[in-house]
């Protein structure tokens, strides 16, 4: 396919990648996937890059699978369809999976609607920044098939309550509500979102990206885990941040200095 499918723009050391399909509404097709996972690795890989911001061109930031691709194909029996969606299926989950355990902080930027896979490609963000206008679905009931797959990083977000709300209704919800929900951090004046989210992800590239990596898997690891076990992890990932890194080092002479601390290129 000639046309790139997510535009990649680096400003210092945050990357941008960008949906670029707003014509017809940025689908999480198999294309899509592919290509945002391709991108979204290289940020991973690249030294340069200290924090990647998820955002989309055109009205919609992300209208969910294609369900073109759902539909059986001319001569396509059950069993192989069967199998083309579990392959869809599997490779949206590695990258969702793959947000979530990046060393790297991830930003989602969301204009206009998030719906169905497209809102749990928001959910699973590390941080979430909206248009006041944006709304957030997942409308599987009105199509006949539940949302089952979106409401595993959605409903990890979110209360039971609040997401067996979205997903029961298949109703629109407004970024008001998805603040309430815990779905996006804040939302901002339309004409405001690039700037603020900009500004959040050079705010965060600033700070140490030893301490983030190891910070970021060690939340993601513990928050699943019983209170008792996650506090006896949460102690010795700490020990380690504390006593073994070289930017811990570094914060506590700069803070004892009364000087900006000069983090590892790394």
């Amino acid at each position: 396919m000639s046309e790139q499918l997510v535009k990649i723009e680096q400003e210092g050391p945050v990357i941008w990648l960008t949906l670029n399909q707003g014509s017809i509404r940025n689908p999480l097709s198999s294309q899509m996937i592919a290509s945002l996972t391709q991108a979204l690795v290289s940020c991973y890989e690249d030294d340069s890059c200290r924090v990647v911001v998820l955002a989309a061109d055109g009205p919609v930031f992300s209208a969910g699978h294609d369900l073109k691709e759902m539909h059986p194909m001319e001569g396509e029996d059950n069993g192989a369809l069967r199998q083309r969606i579990a392959g869809i299926l599997e490779s949206c989950a590695a990258l969702m999976q793959g947000i979530v355990t990046a060393p790297k902080p991830v930003i989602a930027c969301v204009q206009g609607t998030a719906t169905a896979a497209g809102c749990q490609l928001v959910s699973a963000c590390d941080l979430a920044i909206a248009a006041s206008d944006a709304h957030f679905c997942t409308p599987g009931v009105n199509v006949g098939a539940f949302c089952t797959t979106p409401l595993v990083g959605i409903g990890r977000n979110l209360s039971r309550k609040h997401a067996m709300e979205m997903a029961l209704t298949g109703d629109m919800f407004s970024a008001d509500e998805a603040i309430k929900f815990g779905l996006i951090n804040r939302h901002v004046a339309p004409e405001a979102l690039r700037a603020e989210t900009a500004a959040l992800a050079h705010k965060i590239a600033s700070r140490s990206a030893q301490s983030i990596r190891g910070g970021k898997a060690a939340f993601y690891r513990q928050i699943e885990m019983p209170l008792a076990d996650a506090f006896e992890y949460a102690n010795q990932v700490m020990l380690e941040g504390m006593a073994g890194s070289d930017d811990a080092n570094e914060g506590r002479l700069a803070f004892i200095e009364k000087r900006s601390p000069v983090w590892h290129q790394e």
